[in-house]
Formats: C-alpha cells, sequence, structure tokens
C-alpha cells in the first residue's frame, strides 16, 4: 500500500535538504522525494524549506508539461481535495538520483541549460 503525501510528517519531509536559493546547476540537483498520482502528474522534489513549507523540484503534468521552481505543501496537497485519483502519492521505491538522470526530465534540464538565443 502506498502513502499518501498528506501522512507524511514534518519529521519526514526535514530529511530532506535544507531549501537553497542558488540553483545555478539545473540538473545537477539531487531528487530525494518523488511523488505521483492517477493522472499522471509527478513531483521530483530535492530541497524542503521547514520554515516556509516549500520545495524546489521539477513538476509534471500532461497539461502544463514539465516546470521547476518552489512548490508550497499546500500547493501539493491541495490535488487532494479533487478526488482519490488526483490524491499525491509518494514513490515509496524512489532511490535519490540527479534530476538529469531522470528520463523525463531529462529533455527539459537540457533545454534549460542551452537557451535559445531569440535576439
Amino acid at each position: 500500500m502506498s502513502r499518501r503525501f498528506r501522512d507524511l510528517k514534518a519529521s519526514d519531509l526535514a530529511k530532506l535538504p535544507a531549501l537553497t536559493y542558488d540553483h545555478c546547476l539545473i540538473g545537477a540537483e539531487i531528487i530525494y522525494l518523488h511523488l505521483f498520482n492517477k493522472k499522471n502528474m509527478h513531483w521530483y522534489l530535492a530541497e524542503y524549506g521547514s520554515i516556509s513549507r516549500k520545495f524546489f523540484g521539477f513538476y509534471e503534468n500532461k497539461s502544463d508539461g514539465i516546470c521547476s521552481g518552489l512548490c508550497s505543501v499546500e500547493e501539493i496537497a491541495y490535488w487532494a481535495i479533487k478526488g482519490d485519483a488526483w490524491e499525491p502519492m509518494v514513490d515509496e521505491n524512489w532511490k535519490p538520483v540527479a534530476a538529469r538522470d531522470i528520463p523525463i526530465l531529462t529533455e527539459y534540464v537540457k533545454l534549460m541549460i542551452n537557451q535559445p538565443d531569440l535576439t
């Protein structure tokens, strides 16, 4: 049985590295926590700020694609109120890995590193 995101305790989240604002080496972040739901949404979380209750990570869903940045505990937990299929679940089998080595994130990381010159 999978564990729901909302069942994680503050002590579970505190095991993630502290939130920093220095993310100049995109793709090098180690993803320690992976969440998913039945609607094919994914959260790849690298850091957590216990005071702000925000994560830094990568977020993927079918309508918006992939993005990176900050996301709050509340923003993730919100999805559960939409119903069981939307409930964020903890990937209990997840092993920490660099973001650039996660297949779904590989092209996004390359794009962010090699931004096209639009001038």
